[in-house]
């Protein structure tokens, strides 16, 4: 594990979430990225606590940001001790990140075709099947509909349209997300397949990562796909009174 790659796979991030808009403050230790569209909590965190937590500076920043929580990212690049004093604070444990990488080859990607301008609804109800989500997904699809828009976006699907990706290039490093597999075509290798295939289309040698819930289906595909695991991290939130 390189700190360097954990910062960079961090501010990839950053910059995919704040697409829209969005919101960085900066903490006297660490930053809050908060999403204009999107209120899933991987969009909405807290990051690079390396030394005390403003646990107080948090808060306003998600409270100004219209968030009824706070969610702090416990990963290598927070200080040694950070979940403890989280817990302390009261802080729920709810879940860890496995993030996994690998690496481009340029080789191409037979079977996965490049998606336009005008295949974002396309995308979406794939999107929208395999999660089992209603049309809008409570505002969700905006923020997806704005990153799939993105210059720094390349989303693509199966040559069957039953699975959809995007591809995030961002600083030195390119971010898989918003990856789907309709729930007809769930058990079948369809997602490790993919997962095969992506690496063909990053030019070589650029490190290519997803993060996902640690132990799921996505992270059981990346792991079968060959993706090295590289950390991981943890979610703590608190839920703010309101």
């Amino acid at each position: 594990m390189s700190l360097g790659f954990v910062h960079a796979c961090e501010q990839n991030h950053l910059n995919l979430s704040v697409i829209g808009g969005g919101g960085v403050v900066q903490l006297a230790a660490g930053k809050v990225v908060t999403s204009p569209v999107d209120p899933l909590f991987v969009y909405n965190f807290c990051f690079g606590v390396r030394l005390a937590y403003d646990a107080e500076g948090a808060a306003a920043a998600f409270r100004a940001a219209g968030r009824d929580y706070v969610h702090v990212l416990a990963s290598p690049s927070s200080r040694p001790g950070l979940g403890d004093d989280l817990a302390g604070l009261g802080y729920r444990h709810v879940e860890d990140q496995a993030y996994r990488r690998t690496a481009g080859t340029g080789a191409g990607a037979p079977g996965l075709l490049e998606l336009g301008p005008g295949d974002v609804d396309a995308f979406l109800e794939v999107w929208r099947d395999a999660w089992d989500h209603d049309d809008g997904a409570g505002g969700r699809e905006e923020a997806y509909r704005r990153r799939y828009r993105d210059p720094r976006s390349r989303p693509v699907r199966t040559g069957d349209g039953g699975g959809v990706l995007l591809l995030f290039d961002s600083g030195t490093t390119t971010q898989l997300c918003h990856f789907a597999v309709r729930r007809s075509a769930q058990g079948r290798g369809v997602g490790r397949r993919m997962l095969e295939l992506a690496r063909g289309l990053v030019p070589a040698g650029r490190p290519l990562w997803l993060f996902t819930a640690a132990g799921g289906s996505a992270d059981r595909a990346a792991a079968g796909a060959g993706w090295d695991l590289d950390h991981t991290a943890a979610d703590w939130i608190l839920d703010l009174a309101t």
